[in-house]
């Protein structure tokens, strides 16, 4: 594996990242003392996870990753660019959680000159939806976090952050803090404003929306399946965009969703669309 320095800091090549894990991990054994972790510290900030404690009837559990970004800091978003590692959140097979799905705040974009990336420069809080069997309250949760913290170079933060949903349920603060990161996310997008359409001009994706004309208008990408896109870039028109196509499938047997956060000023939608 290659760390190439890129500009005053340390980037991760996202095919080298189980390597990157073993070489840099950073593991923590936290008791277990209520239905939230305690704080993982480390160079750059410090994280921890918090949940509600009581899992919906259908089996859902939400919770929030905070990360706590020193100040000069910054961590990733879903999609970091073209430097840089995504958040990732599992647990083991036996612990109940089927599936975790993270949602992310409106990002924010850095050009460093030789490389750009997006992520977020202050403290950010993810939202995340744990998926378990009905009826389910398991005990003794044991989330495997990694993430990048970076200020001159980033550091790889792998680490195992404990907890018992069953301990300190419905604990007031920490439900204030699991709300806030879900009412921190973009609302879901609409025909009022959303992506229309999008399809491919040879090597350049084109991105229609329904947003009205404004200057402040943004659109993050969220490669998948094999894509990856350049930063979108605004049309004369303000309001639809078109984007490099840097990686494509080889091929492909079903389309592909890509994930897209647009953003104007306050107001900020997520959705989705499809790609051949």
């Amino acid at each position: 594996m290659t760390l190439g320095r890129r500009k005053k800091r340390m980037s991760f090549s996202r095919h080298a990242i189980t390597a990157t894990m073993l070489l840099a991990a950073l593991p923590a054994a936290v008791p277990v003392q209520a239905a939230s972790s305690d704080w993982y510290e480390t160079e750059g900030g410090r994280i921890r996870l918090v949940t509600t404690g009581a899992p919906s009837p259908e089996g859902t559990l939400r919770a929030a990753l905070q990360v706590d970004v020193a100040p000069g800091w910054k961590t990733y978003w879903r999609d970091p660019g073209d430097a840089g590692v995504p958040p990732q959140v599992t647990f083991p097979a036996d612990s109940g959680v089927r599936d975790v799905s993270i949602g992310f705040p409106v990002p924010k974009r850095f050009d460093e000159g030789s490389a750009a990336w997006t992520g977020y420069e202050w403290p950010v809080s993810l939202a995340l939806t744990l998926h378990l069997e009905p009826g389910e309250t398991p005990r003794a949760l044991e989330a495997d976090v990694f993430l990048g913290l970076c200020e001159t170079i980033c550091i790889p933060v792998q680490t195992k952050l404990t907890l018992d949903p069953a301990r300190k349920a419905d604990d007031i603060f920490d439900r204030s803090v699991v709300n806030a990161a879900f009412d921190s996310l973009p609302a879901k997008a609409s025909p009022a404003f959303g992506v229309t359409s999008a399809r491919r001009q040879g090597d350049t994706l084109a991105v229609e929306t329904t947003a009205k004309n404004t200057e402040t208008l943004d659109l993050f990408l969220a490669g998948s399946g094999g894509y990856q896109f350049g930063e979108p870039v605004r049309a004369p028109d303000n309001k639809s965009f078109t984007a490099r196509i840097l990686t494509e499938p080889k091929s492909a047997t079903a389309p592909t969703t890509i994930l897209y956060t647009l953003s104007a000023g306050e107001t900020a939608v997520q959705g989705q669309f499809t790609l051949p």
